[in-house]
């Protein structure tokens, strides 16, 4: 049976409090792959430009890491910016297809000004997501949709009119439970509803909306997250996307609540 990848999503180390940017993370990709490596990860999680850059994938090389996940954004609630997108995420997945990226995790752009989109607006969002979807299964890639807080208002209705308006094998859920529940939303009950559309996982944990340093240091239902998907036997792609806000309490390396949270998600996924 195929298991669980276990990655890091690398916009952490991108941020100062965690791992000093100066220079920047791609001149200290040794420096980081190797932190990431210590900390038993075997797998990244970057954006899917980087399936075209050189010095990424021969970082990747040197170190043994994987890329089966990458993060792309897009805009598909008008048709004209939609067509774009999806011209430009198929291009970039025919890259990383050949680097092997099963997943694209995509979060579809909010309007603006933050307002709800309007049920035509997701009605053409879902027609286009299920276009992009179905070009990209044809290259052996999932289309899998994340969520921040604009797509969770109103109970959600924006991330379940892109699932239950989709054809099921076209578009897929990139489950992130603690956005889920910054929005308002019960991670329990959507990966209950959505266990059977979940491609891939992000991995975050908070004390009620306030980050904590490390996966198993906040109060996220994983375990009970976990007994779901284990009863539909998910293999996808999991990364850990530590991260901090202005509250969050840094006591510890960056490394070191890697290596903590890599310790909980084989407990608890037994990834």
């Amino acid at each position: 049976m195929a298991e669980i990848a276990v990655a890091t999503q690398l916009y952490g180390w991108t941020q100062s409090l965690n791992f000093p940017n100066r220079p920047p993370l791609l001149e200290r990709l040794d420096e980081a792959f190797d932190a990431i490596g210590r900390a038993g990860i075997e797998n990244v999680e970057h954006s899917v430009e980087m399936a075209a850059n050189d010095t990424f994938l021969n970082a990747l090389a040197r170190h043994g890491l994987g890329f089966p996940s990458a993060y792309v954004g897009g805009t598909f609630h008008t048709e004209p910016e939609a067509e774009a997108s999806i011209e430009s995420i198929v291009a970039k997945a025919r890259v990383a297809s050949d680097v092997g990226v099963q997943v694209l995790n995509c979060n579809p752009s909010p309007k603006p000004d933050g307002e709800e989109k309007t049920d035509a607006e997701l009605a053409v969002q879902a027609r286009m997501l299920d276009r992009c979807g179905a070009e990209l299964i044809a290259l052996g890639i999932r289309l899998a949709l994340h969520n921040h807080t604009p797509a969770m208002r109103s109970g959600g209705r924006e991330v379940h009119s892109n699932l239950r308006n989709t054809t099921p094998t076209n578009v897929w859920l990139n489950a992130d439970f603690e956005w889920i529940r910054h929005g308002g939303g019960d991670p329990v009950a959507f990966i209950e509803e959505y266990a059977d559309r979940t491609a891939s996982l992000h991995v975050r944990d908070a004390i009620g909306t306030q980050w904590v340093q490390a996966v198993g240091d906040g109060d996220m239902p994983y375990p009970k997250i976990a007994e779901v998907l284990k009863a539909k036997h998910f293999v996808g792609p999991l990364a850990i996307e530590l991260a901090t806000d202005p509250t969050t309490e840094i006591t510890r390396s960056f490394e070191e609540n890697h290596r903590i949270s890599r310790e909980f998600v084989q407990h608890v996924f037994g990834a």
